[in-house]
């Protein structure tokens, strides 16, 4: 396979370029900080001992701004009810303004307020279905992500115009949480790197179709994912378990922190990704090298299905995690996955990804223009030569269900050539077609 399209190919196979380079500055961090004794490290035996050092960080963190009221994006998920706890043992709930943007329908949308009911007296719902969606707009905001991270989402306004009088506010933000805490470690670890390798690979095919009806896979047959990850362990397993280190250095360093800047120009390690830049308006907690070596240090059993960290959430604040404390609450409780194929794909829109593509495509007049023209520019280019986006495009007109994430990899294609995230081939290699 050509260079360039190897390139086009690990864009649609990770949802950005992973650099070998990048990530071995990224463990030679986690060296760093592992073998350092003079980091200190909460009691893992003591629920109390981890919600003094998370309220610890916060607090340095909000006096080095002079913060006294922030912005904090909720959602159902632990990792932001977890800094909402936080934020409670520094500031009076009113000074706490919440929001959730998202989708009506999506699972995680709809469950954020039941977590705050009689805690805040601000948490604003922010719908973001029918959004305006401009091509150059999103180009645009392409160009100043941080290396080549071009993923697009389905948000188009970050904070809606109820919020506008926050906007001066930092925000808090939840970078590192379910990594640190065991939640992409998806209940397994492995012993030997290929095992970690194959199993990170299959979980970061960020593209692959939830219906397979269509076509299985975004790439072609020849393309090999392996070749952008390296062929010995990054650092000793002893040290960092395979599975972390990949995850860390790689997924949660170079395409997620895209989204999680850090927040000030010192606190930047010196091998950290210079390619991202600063923010004075976003504060982390769970990026501390504290509370990093924390749970990196505690035994693997412990962080797997987040067990820990379901525990030291529960203890400390029962009244923000009702679902940890009553799970059989029909209330909390996590839908059912249904039996009938065309209502699992149907579940699946609603709750595997942020956005629910197949509405979006739908119900927003605005977003179907606008993935339509970037489909037929695609199309025009014919640069992905194993698939025919025209042919795609008719069978989104016939049922979109379970073709949502083919339309996301095709229009962040498109979009990253026209922002020259991705380079265009000068000539077309021949090829049949995926089947």
């Amino acid at each position: 396979m050509q260079p360039q399209y190897q390139l086009i190919c690990d864009f649609m196979h990770y949802g950005f370029l992973p650099k070998q380079s990048v990530a071995e500055k990224q463990a030679e961090f986690y060296r760093s900080i592992l073998t350092d004794d003079s980091i200190p490290v909460f009691d893992s035996r003591s629920a109390h001992s981890a919600r003094k050092l998370a309220v610890c960080i916060m607090r340095e963190r909000f006096e080095a701004r002079g913060v006294d009221q922030i912005l904090l994006g909720l959602s159902a998920g632990f990792d932001s009810r977890g800094l909402l706890g936080v934020a409670l043992d520094i500031l009076a709930p009113e000074n706490i303004i919440a929001f959730t943007t998202g989708q009506v329908g999506n699972n995680d949308f709809e469950k954020a307020r039941l977590f705050t009911e009689g805690i805040l007296p601000n948490h604003h719902l922010i719908e973001t279905q029918a959004g305006n969606y401009d091509v150059q707009d999103w180009v645009r905001r392409i160009q100043k992500r941080p290396g080549q991270t071009g993923l697009i989402y389905g948000i188009s306004e970050t904070v809606g115009n109820n919020l506008k009088d926050y906007k001066r506010l930092c925000k808090v933000t939840g970078y590192l949480g379910d990594a640190l805490s065991g939640k992409r470690l998806h209940g397994e670890h492995f012993e030997d790197w290929n095992s970690a390798k194959a199993a990170f690979l299959k979980k970061n095919e960020v593209f692959r179709p939830s219906d397979k009806r269509i076509i299985k896979s975004m790439v072609p047959e020849d393309y090999d994912p392996h070749h952008l990850l390296p062929d010995e362990p990054l650092l000793p397993k002893t040290l960092m378990t395979y599975n972390d280190q990949l995850d860390l250095c790689y997924r949660q360093h170079q395409r997620i922190r895209a989204n999680f800047p850090p927040t000030r120009q010192e606190e930047l390690h010196p091998l950290e990704f210079t390619e991202v830049k600063p923010s004075a308006r976003t504060i982390n907690v769970y990026d501390d090298p504290r509370w990093q070596k924390s749970y990196l240090l505690m035994p693997v059993e412990e962080r797997l299905y987040q067990k820990h960290y379901k525990w030291m959430l529960k203890e400390n604040w029962p009244e923000i995690f009702r679902d940890l404390v009553n799970p059989d609450d029909p209330r909390y409780a996590p839908p059912k996955k249904p039996e009938d194929p065309k209502a699992r794909l149907e579940h699946s829109a609603k709750t595997a990804l942020h956005t629910n593509w197949e509405s979006l495509w739908k119900d927003n007049e605005n977003f179907n223009k606008f993935a339509r023209e970037l489909i037929k520019s695609l199309a025009r280019r014919d640069v992905v030569y194993w698939l025919d986006p025209m042919e795609l495009l008719k069978e989104f007109d016939r049922d979109i269900l379970g073709l949502g994430k083919i339309l996301w990899c095709l229009t962040s294609l498109e979009l990253n050539f026209r922002a020259g995230s991705l380079p265009i081939p000068e000539t077309k290699p021949p090829a049949t077609r995926l089947k």
